[in-house]
């Protein structure tokens, strides 16, 4: 089996929910929310974290992960009833 180069985000590693395709290449998907909660428990403002994770996601570069909007209030779940 081939090895898979991945590019990660330091410091967002609780954040990962898994892989995912990216123009046919294997890439890391986070959280877009839990990423944020990290970024802000690193000291920056909401609107501050989420601007830079935005910024994170819209940089599209070979490999760059992906931020996926989780929104498992619609069927009921919380956080930690959600299994990745």
């Amino acid at each position: 089996m081939p090895e898979i180069e991945l590019i990660a985000v330091e410091g967002l590693n609780e954040a990962i929910i898994g892989t995912t395709l990216r123009d046919d290449r294997e890439v890391i998907a986070y959280d877009f929310g839990k990423a944020v909660e990290l970024v802000t428990a690193s000291g920056q403002t909401h609107e501050e974290a989420t601007r830079f994770i935005e910024n994170l996601s819209q940089d599209v570069f070979e490999g760059s992960p992906a931020f996926i909007y989780m929104d498992n209030d619609q069927y009921g779940f919380t956080r930690e009833r959600v299994i990745h």
